[in-house]
């Protein structure tokens, strides 16, 4: 009997453990695909929330097309308060490649993941949305900000995401648009740990 309350004990426990990591591995294997509202923030200058440590504040661009997140497009689906404020989520798309140039800066630099975060439109320019983004310091990361100015890779709080994030939601993304060929040749600004 004991041995059974044991046994039940041990797999409850694992169970949790795996909700648990489940939770908080943080990302699905697959980006989802919405066509809907969002912010895009791949080359977002941010600054740091004063009431909030961990996160920063970003300048957003909202758009509407077809863009990728890790949360349902349920819960990214844009919604308006009873004080007419708009809140949308934070996406990935391509709609800014082409123009700019992504920069690569080196671990220990502060950067944002705005990726699902949450914004709020600018009621008085809807164009624009600011976004609560949590700031990270111990990988390097990849952005669209900068305009290929490295140095300021420790100051600019961009938001970003790291190279495999990168990667799995630039060929996720080119799949669902039907893509086989990338029409957006990477091209990179040199990196901040190659300045002479």
């Amino acid at each position: 009997m004991k041995f059974n309350l044991q046994k039940k004990i041990f797999f409850c426990l694992l169970l949790l453990n795996c909700c648990l990591a489940d939770a908080y591995s943080g990302q699905p294997q697959k980006p989802i695909s919405c066509q809907q509202e969002y912010a895009l923030c791949t080359s977002a200058a941010c600054v740091p929330d004063p009431r909030h440590p961990r996160y920063a504040l970003c300048t957003c661009v909202v758009k509407n097309d077809i863009s990728l997140g890790f949360t349902s497009c349920d819960k990214r689906e844009p919604r308006i308060n009873k004080y007419k404020i708009k809140r949308i989520r934070s996406s990935f798309s391509f709609a800014q490649f082409g123009q700019k140039k992504g920069m690569m800066c080196p671990e220990g630099s502060p950067w944002t993941d705005c990726l699902d975060s949450r914004c709020t439109v600018n009621p008085r320019t809807p164009s624009q949305a600011i976004c609560s983004c949590k700031i990270h310091h111990k990988k390097p990361f990849f952005t669209l900000g900068g305009d290929c100015n490295t140095s300021t890779c420790a100051t600019g709080y961009w938001s970003g995401t790291t190279k495999a994030n990168s990667t799995l939601l630039r060929n996720t993304l080119l799949e669902k648009l039907n893509m086989n060929k990338d029409p957006w040749p990477y091209a990179a600004c040199p990196s901040a740990t190659s300045k002479n």
